[in-house]
């Protein structure tokens, strides 16, 4: 391992000879790039030296006849002798990537090479500057943009994973590693990687503090913090004696939740989806996903209330804003993700009709309403926002016949039948049928007066009539 460190945490004298060369940088480049490279030779965990590095030798090529554009495609088959093998001497391989780039800063296997060799020796943001290094060169390699999504990720930087996942999908929109990389990093947003990840100290503290209750306590309601972490020393060793029991990582994520800690709540489980017998377990997908929006949903709450405290406060502002689209996102990309693999499940479609109903993509929420009538749990509703969908695109006559089939379809009057006969009354509305919209009106206003605005629209009619 390598330990990445700044220019100032250098040999003083190396230090000195940097602050000469970047005084002739511009005037003497090769001396500089000289000095560069025998220093960063010496030190390459020195990032900051090799973003300097790499700046004069792009710099350097780009005022050449060529410039980058000429000499893209003109790659030395030199790398191909060490792809693969810099898990034996990663230090060497970055050694000879770096001195092929000193030739040709645009060797596309040359970065790679040090990508890979970085990645040996524990170097996540090395890894991170040398395909941000590539997509210089080729900004639509998909390939090299879904290594620096992953890349981008192990540096625990999630908001640049997402914004080069949506990168990916404006290049490609059907990709499914683009799917997966922003459902991971929006997971990794929500929760920043989770406590349990980080927390090695906290492992020991599990070992070594003695067991307070007995094993018939997990069978209890038990709510009480000191009773909880009990359990949670108690479970964390099961897990410790059979990593392979899903029970074990299911009771600690739900025992977490109790206690109030969504972040070690979705780790647990997380960790269970990781084991062999739970990487295709659908349950557990569904539990990270309903802990996750649970974990948006405090997040929100928690900036909702800094707001109305602070309602001039611009950060607070901000972070509900961020806050409410980090959830979006992730909603979306979870169930694209379930769409595209469950096509069948016709919830899920409701659900994704609904997120793109409420986004203001109406005509992409269509089909998803449409086959969702097929699941008789959210028939009804997805027959209502199929014909909101029409009435937001003007298209009243098929509305219209989506609340008349509620309206006769449900036989008690509730909110549901309600809102779709109040809206078939303002389709009739729209399309100038005063008339029969009253009428529609009228039958909601028997019901309950104060529903929506009806008791206005049945007003306003009677006093322009008289």
């Amino acid at each position: 391992m390598i330990e990445e460190i700044a220019i100032a945490k250098l040999d003083p004298r190396q230090i000195k000879q940097l602050e000469s060369a970047d005084q002739v940088a511009q005037s003497n480049p090769t001396y500089a790039l000289e000095i560069y490279a025998a220093i960063l030779k010496q030190n390459q965990g020195c990032l900051e030296l090799r973003r300097k590095l790499r700046a004069l030798q792009f710099k350097r090529l780009q005022g050449s006849s060529k410039g980058l554009s000429g000499i893209l495609t003109k790659v030395t088959s030199a790398p191909f002798m060490f792809r693969g093998k810099g898990d034996k001497d990663p230090e060497g391989t970055i050694v000879k990537a770096e001195g092929l780039l000193e030739k040709s800063p645009s060797n596309i296997l040359a970065h790679q090479m040090l990508a890979e060799g970085a990645s040996l020796l524990g170097m996540v943001n090395t890894v991170v500057f040398a395909y941000e290094s590539i997509r210089k060169i080729q900004p639509k390699d998909l390939k090299n943009l879904k290594e620096l999504g992953n890349a981008y990720l192990e540096a625990g930087d999630s908001d640049m994973a997402i914004k080069t996942g949506n990168s990916i999908r404006q290049i490609n929109p059907s990709d499914g590693d683009a799917e997966d990389l922003l459902k991971r990093a929006s997971v990794a947003v929500a929760m920043n990687k989770g406590k349990w990840e980080e927390s090695e100290d906290y492992r020991t503290q599990l070992k070594d503090e003695s067991e307070a209750q007995s094993l018939e306590q997990a069978s209890k309601n038990v709510n009480d913090s000191k009773s909880l972490e009990d359990l949670i020393r108690q479970t964390y060793e099961k897990v410790e004696q059979e990593p392979a029991n899903l029970n074990h990582y299911r009771q600690l994520s739900d025992y977490y939740q109790r206690y109030g800690d969504l972040q070690n709540a979705i780790a647990w489980i997380q960790e269970a989806r990781k084991q062999e017998g739970g990487q295709g377990d659908v349950s557990l997908e569904e539990k990270e996903r309903q802990l996750t929006l649970e974990y948006f949903d405090q997040s929100i709450e928690a900036w909702e209330k800094a707001v109305t405290e602070n309602p001039d406060d611009p950060n607070a502002l901000a972070s509900l804003q961020e806050s409410k689209d980090n959830k979006q996102v992730y909603q979306k990309t979870q169930l694209e993700s379930l769409v595209q693999r469950y096509p069948n499940d016709y919830g899920n479609r409701y659900e994704l009709g609904l997120l793109l109903f409420e986004s203001g993509q109406f005509d992409e929420s269509l089909p998803h309403f449409q086959l969702a009538q097929r699941n008789a749990k959210v028939r009804l509703d997805a027959i209502l926002y199929l014909g909101r969908a029409y009435s937001q695109k003007s298209f009243h006559d098929l509305a219209i016949e989506q609340f008349s089939t509620l309206k006769s379809e449900i036989q008690v009057m509730d909110d549901r039948k309600k809102n779709a006969i109040y809206e078939l009354g303002c389709c009739f509305e729209a399309m100038g049928q005063k008339e029969k919209a009253i009428e529609e009106y009228k039958l909601v206003y028997s019901a309950d007066i104060s529903f929506r605005d009806v008791s206005e629209k049945i007003n306003a009619f009677y006093e322009q009539k008289s």
